[in-house]
């Protein structure tokens, strides 16, 4: 059996829970009999890149495993440079390696695993053939996880995250009952579980949030599938499961859906299995936009989505995208419009939402050339930090948000009136959630929850 460490480099945004990915495979790394180490340098308060490389080499790991998103790319290839004299075989995995299989060999890295690690990494160590694998030698196909239920929950592997990085808890921050995603939206690179929808039987489901409950004693948990309604017999046994454990009892939870791909009246059968929010991707409030990033829905039927769940008593969170090629005003305008429209019926817009061209996507492929970003990940001044709202108020973090910094890095070369139609979409949002948050946290009113 291997020593094995695995590091989540710094990330612009710091992290409030471990990431669900890298507690799955520590999770699966356990269960196979190896010894598990951890280090999260994206969390709050996170080991630093010196402490990190005085961590790893007094754990003299077999093995090192890098989580790779490709916004922390660049820091942990930094990492991979200090570690010199390690003995350990470096393998990295996550969403980012998983679209540049082969970069990582360039920055130290002995080995990639593209897609899903819990089956393939401990395959690996045991020289076993691995999905996903790239080395020098060449590449082997990526085969997605079918069964799901086999793997262990993820909170399985809690105990190996340091609470104090994230304020006292180390907490799972939710759980993925499904996998992949059966959109084709041109901005997305979900290339680590994939496009073939996937998910766990209510059972398994059910099993890990009696679990968690009675581990933690939580009364909320988020679900993170991509497209948690997908299906709808799933759906419905999903939620019926939920409702029959009598454990679950008061168990409220948040999901995460494509607005196209739910119905008024599933709505109502997730607010009564205890759905209390419900994020949904709308992207975009122009046709021609929708139509040109592929994502399969119109503007009235995000409308229908997000009126019905208010009614049906959920909390309701709007992701709304900003500068694709070609929108122009006209497109901004039609947005803002839209935005308008669901405002009566919104809670919260996501914060900001300027397109970044990630590798891997469609926009990315057709653009990086005639705009000049390719491998932009890796230039350190297009990957600036998040500020941290956290000892902010809400007016304070509000101003804040009322600007992207994404913006200003123009990846697509946008005109003076397209740049400030867009920074005007971005304040909206800002404004609007400075209100929802006042009026909740007025006397007599909850605090916002948390999705």
């Amino acid at each position: 059996m291997a020593r094995v460490l695995l590091a989540l480099p710094l990330l612009p945004q710091r992290m409030g829970a471990p990431y669900l990915g890298q507690l799955m495979v520590a999770a699966a790394l356990e269960r196979a009999g190896h010894e598990v180490a951890v280090l999260d340098l994206a969390a709050r308060a996170g080991p630093t890149l010196e402490d990190a490389v005085e961590r790893i080499h007094v754990f003299d790991p077999d093995v090192l495993g890098l989580t790779l998103f490709t916004a922390n790319a660049a820091r942990g290839y930094a990492l991979l440079g200090q570690l010199r004299g390690l003995r350990a075989r470096v393998v990295v995995g996550g969403p980012h390696a998983t679209v540049c299989k082969e970069e990582p060999l360039r920055f130290g890295a002995h080995a990639v695993l593209s897609g899903e690690g819990e089956r393939s990494l401990p395959a690996w160590l045991a020289g076993e053939r691995a999905s996903g694998l790239t080395t020098a030698a060449g590449t082997t196909p990526v085969e997605a996880l079918s069964e799901l239920d086999a793997l262990p929950f993820a909170h399985d592997a809690a105990h190996l995250f340091d609470p104090a990085w994230y304020g006292g808890s180390a907490l799972a921050g939710g759980v993925v009952s499904s996998r992949g995603c059966p959109a084709r939206c041109t901005f997305c690179a979900n290339y680590v579980t994939g496009r073939v929808y996937r998910y766990r039987s209510p059972a398994s489901v059910v099993a890990e949030l009696v679990a968690l409950r009675q581990r933690y004693d939580l009364s909320f948990v988020p679900f993170w599938d991509d497209a948690f309604t997908a299906s709808r017999p799933r759906l419905e046994a999903l939620c019926d499961a939920i409702l029959a454990e009598p454990k679950l009892k008061g168990l409220t939870w948040s999901a995460i859906t494509p607005a196209v791909m739910v119905k008024p009246w599933d709505l109502e059968r997730m607010a009564k299995a205890g759905c209390v929010a419900i994020n949904f991707g709308i992207e975009s409030g122009d046709l021609d936009v929708l139509r040109e990033i592929k994502k399969g829905q119109r503007p009235e039927q995000v409308v229908e989505a997000v009126r019905a769940a208010k009614a049906a008593g959920m909390r309701t969170i709007v992701n709304v995208m900003f500068g694709f090629p070609g929108e122009g005003l006209t497109g901004l305008a039609n947005t803002q419009g839209l935005m308008d429209r669901l405002a009566e019926y919104t809670d919260f817009f996501n914060n900001r939402g300027v397109l970044m061209p990630f590798p891997g996507t469609e926009i990315y492929d057709r653009h990086a050339d005639e705009y000049g970003f390719r491998e932009w990940w890796l230039d350190p001044r297009r990957v600036p930090d998040e500020p941290d709202l956290g000892g902010l108020s809400a007016e304070e973090a509000a101003v804040a948000l009322e600007v992207d910094p994404t913006l200003e890095l123009d990846f697509f070369r946008y005109s003076d009136e397209v740049r400030d139609g867009i920074a005007a979409c971005v304040a909206f949002k800002a404004r609007h959630n400075a209100r929802t948050i006042a009026a909740m946290t007025s006397p007599g009113r909850s605090a916002p929850l948390r999705t």
